[in-house]
């Protein structure tokens, strides 16, 4: 048995598909091979599993007489990561810590073909996304992911032992990313706010040149009030003057010519002190009232250039108060605001350039990164080419070339290089793309050897080889069943083979055959234990006549691969 893998196909159910009636193969770990005759139906157990991938069904490959097939197949995922990521990424229920995972494909001749996945009704699309992450299929069908360009670099990047510079880069890739996008928002926040910008700095601007402050609109409107009234204001205060403290006959005059006469009268009767005292005290404060008016007479001017000053002063004020606030209270909150809101601006700016600055020194950072990154995918690519080209003449393929085409593209978080795995199987042969590669044999030889220099990179995956045995024999064959055999250490490896050589290598031997029952033909399968692979294993040597001869060298084949 091969290795302690754990990702494994456990059983595959089959009803109702074309000539199958029913039948159930159960694998192990480490290599299983299916073998039997041309046209006992290998093909179409291959077929079924092809629609497990997400390939298109036809009521053709209904059973006649049956309305649908169904394909059923049970997985072992313990410790298949991305399977169970894509599974929730997906919102298929799945119990955390379950460890099966079921597969059914139904046909139906409706045409309404239903597909589920842990009894989960799902699209052919879903299907397929996590069904090639369980299955890889080697042959002339497309199911193959090494032929999926996207995956050519993660897997360089693997074999190299580049995933963590590459992780490096993806962090400086996504930081410089997010701070693009900032600075982008910011840019054209600033963009859109450059109006609102510039009417702020124009209302600060007109508020500070008013020189506007509190309580200046109150002594403003006293003041027109006084130069509005001057005259009126002049003309009482000249009345009062004239009428109380100048001639002969002004009121002072009398009150001090009262008291003169009053001062005589004392000396008569003294209780009358009182009232000549009040007398006096009338007429000091008669006379410091003068004295202020006097005073005041002076700051009183009939100043029409002033009133229109005012006026005018007024009325900006009241403009002002139009704009931005009822009181000048408000008008000078209204310019602390503003001021505040372009302060941010400022700010912003200030944020702007620091950024751009951190995006320069990151870029740069960056760059370097994805150049290192790329030089090390070159000097990694050659290793991998020299790895590959020796594994491939081992198998039979001397003269076939293969490249790693590392092309730079815009840069993306994987970075600079656009990678791609290139064939040529024969000399002369211009190099293609893996799946371009036209024979289903050259194919499976190809991924065999790319697998087994890759084993232990990339996800987990049952790898199904067909044509694997097309066109070699001998000691080829064997090389190929060694190398199956090592390659189902790190993965579990289904094989259909006509070649005894490589299916003496398997842990599990499934036999595939045809019978007539109930006058119909029908597929089974059997899984063979030790006598009946020393009898297929002679089949496969001998033809239809089996000998003891062709026995002995079957055991011999057996024991030989066990010690291997």
């Amino acid at each position: 048995m091969g290795g302690t893998l754990t990702e494994m196909l456990l059983e595959l159910r089959i009803r109702n598909f074309a000539i199958i009636d029913e039948l159930s193969l159960t694998f192990s770990k480490g290599f299983n091979v299916l073998t039997g005759e041309t046209g006992t139906g290998k093909s179409i157990i291959l077929n079924a599993v092809h629609l497990l991938l997400g390939d298109r069904g036809s009521e053709e490959l209904i059973r006649s007489s049956e309305e649908e097939a169904t394909i059923e197949a049970l997985f072992d995922i313990s410790n298949h990561r991305e399977v169970k990521e894509k599974i929730h990424e997906k919102g298929l229920s799945f119990q955390e810590g379950e460890d099966s995972f079921l597969i059914r494909r139904v046909l139906s001749r409706t045409g309404r073909s239903k597909v589920f996945l842990n009894e989960n009704l799902v699209t052919l699309g879903t299907l397929s996304e996590i069904g090639e992450r369980l299955i890889s299929v080697y042959g002339q069908h497309e199911h193959q992911s090494l032929q999926r360009v996207e995956t050519h670099g993660d897997i360089l990047d693997e074999f190299g032992g580049l995933i963590r510079l590459r992780e490096t880069f993806q962090e400086h890739f996504e930081r410089f990313l997010s701070l693009s996008g900032e600075i982008r928002r910011i840019r054209e926040e600033k963009e859109k706010r450059a109006r609102e910008r510039e009417l702020m700095a124009f209302q600060l601007k007109e508020i500070e040149d008013s020189k506007i402050s509190i309580g200046e609109e109150e002594t403003l409107k006293e003041e027109r009030r006084i130069l509005i009234h001057a005259k009126k204001l002049i003309e009482f205060v000249q009345t009062f003057q004239e009428r109380v403290c100048e001639g002969e006959d002004s009121v002072l005059e009398r009150i001090h010519s009262i008291l003169r006469w009053g001062r005589e009268i004392l000396h008569i009767d003294p209780s009358l002190s009182e009232a000549i005292k009040g007398l006096e005290a009338s007429s000091i404060q008669l006379e410091e009232t003068a004295l202020l008016l006097r005073e005041y007479l002076k700051r009183i001017e009939i100043d029409p250039i002033r009133l229109e000053e005012v006026e005018n002063r007024l009325e900006e004020i009241d403009r002002l108060k139009r704009k931005y606030g009822p009181t000048i209270e408000e008008i000078l909150r209204f310019k602390e605001r503003v001021s505040e809101a372009l302060k941010s601006f400022t700010s912003e700016e200030e944020r702007l350039s620091q950024l751009e600055g951190i995006l320069g020194s990151l870029q740069a950072e960056m760059m370097a990164l994805a150049q290192r990154l790329s030089l090390e995918r070159r000097r990694v690519a050659k290793e991998l080419k020299r790895l590959i080209e020796k594994e491939l003449g081992s198998l039979g393929m001397k003269k076939t070339t293969f490249e790693v085409k590392i092309e730079e593209q815009p840069l993306s978080h994987k970075g600079k290089d656009r990678v791609e795995f290139l064939i040529s199987p024969n000399i002369g042969e211009e190099l293609r793309p893996l799946a371009k590669i036209a024979s289903g044999g050259e194919l499976s030889r190809i991924m065999l050897a790319m697998k087994k220099i890759l084993a232990k990179v990339g996800g987990r995956q049952v790898l199904i080889f067909d044509e694997v045995d097309s066109g070699i024999g001998g000691a080829i064959a064997e090389v190929v069943g060694r190398k199956l055999r090592e390659l189902s250490r790190h993965h579990q490896v289904i094989c259909v083979t006509h070649l005894p050589q490589i299916a003496c290598f398997a842990d599990t031997h499934h036999s595939v055959r045809k019978e007539v029952r109930g006058g119909r033909t029908v597929t089974v399968v059997d899984r063979l234990e030790e006598g009946a692979i020393v009898e297929e294993v002679a089949r496969m040597l001998g033809g239809v006549k089996v000998t003891e001869k062709t026995r002995a060298h079957a055991k011999e084949m057996l024991e030989n691969a066990k010690k291997g």
